[in-house]
């Protein structure tokens, strides 16, 4: 974090330089926006124009064709099957969000098969009509499996022992994003105190009077603004769990991140977790037969980090502990 506030600081301080070199620029290039509006179309609006087309093309994706009987399910692009599977074989079927930069661009559909996994990104036909999990081909798979295993009821079926709400972190590039207009607005900080200082320095307490008017218009007010930005990242975001006699679910944003079945569960451990400096949270492994969950849990308090007590994933682990006993 030195580093980084050492960067920052460095930029400021050639920003403000820049600036001040360069006033009569940056006074000309309002003018020239003002008297001669031909100028947005080829400085603002025929970039942005570029930059929204470009990004619609990559929102879309490609065209795939699917295939499904009562043995197989197979998707294919340009007439060569790209994923070609067997009921028999399959064990799960998960939806995690897929993003593009900020912009939410459908599931990625996580296939869990006896022997490996598959990956498809699936992109929603519109970003205005938000498509359910219910609804996608990939259900198809998800009913199969359920056919081929009737002793295993689904959460709907049985009464739920625990439901409620809890934090997720971020993802790495998702926080990167979020944290731009964070430094970026601390890179303003810091040039506005620079020149603050720098015009006390020059004109001594002849300026005590501007530079706290100053300070109260430029500094402040972008200061709450920061530190609510930042609080908001380390926050994350709200999921939600519910669990029943045989299995643990958590979904966000109408997409399942985890689901557990206590039969297959065999351990979960918890490692701390922290945004750069700060402690967030708890980093919860939940290790099945299948494969390891990950979920980066926002802690609401410190005394989440020291005692594990009150923590969701207490739920599995007690339910491991009963089974083992049995």
């Amino acid at each position: 974090m030195p580093i980084v506030l050492i960067i920052s600081f460095l930029t400021a301080l050639f920003t403000a330089i820049t600036i001040s070199a360069n006033s009569g620029y940056f006074a000309n290039l309002v003018v020239t926006l003002i008297f001669e509006p031909k100028t947005w179309i080829f400085m603002i609006i025929l970039p942005i124009a570029v930059i929204i087309l470009l990004l619609r093309i990559i929102l879309r994706g490609y065209s795939c064709r699917y295939k499904a009987n009562n043995v197989e399910f197979v998707i294919y692009r340009k007439g060569i099957a790209i994923i070609d599977l067997l009921y028999k074989d399959a064990v799960s079927v998960e939806y995690k969000p897929l993003k593009f930069l900020w912009f939410r661009q459908g599931f990625r559909v996580v296939i869990t098969m006896k022997k490996y996994t598959l990956e498809f990104d699936y992109v929603e036909l519109s970003p205005a009509k938000r498509q359910r999990t219910e609804d996608l081909p990939f259900e198809i798979i998800r009913r199969k499996i359920e056919e081929q295993n009737p002793e295993i009821p689904t959460t709907e079926q049985r009464d739920i022992i625990a439901h409620g709400t809890m934090r997720c972190a971020y993802r790495k590039k998702t926080a990167v994003l979020l944290m731009i207009p964070v430094v970026a607005l601390a890179v303003y900080l810091l040039v506005m105190a620079f020149l603050i200082i720098l015009t006390f320095i020059s004109n001594g307490p002849f300026s005590y009077g501007l530079v706290v008017m100053w300070t109260l218009i430029y500094i402040l007010p972008e200061s709450i603004v920061e530190v609510l930005l930042f609080k908001t990242i380390v926050r994350g975001y709200d999921c939600t769990y519910k669990a029943n006699d045989t299995e643990f679910t958590v979904s966000g944003r109408n997409e399942i991140i985890m689901h557990v079945l206590f039969k297959d569960a065999v351990s979960v451990e918890y490692k701390p977790m922290k945004f750069l400096w700060i402690n967030q949270g708890l980093h919860v492994f939940v290790k099945t037969v299948n494969k390891t969950y990950c979920f980066d849990y926002v802690t609401p308090s410190r005394r989440y980090l020291r005692e594990h007590d009150d923590i969701p994933f207490e739920l599995i682990r007690t339910k491991i502990g009963e089974q083992n006993a049995d």
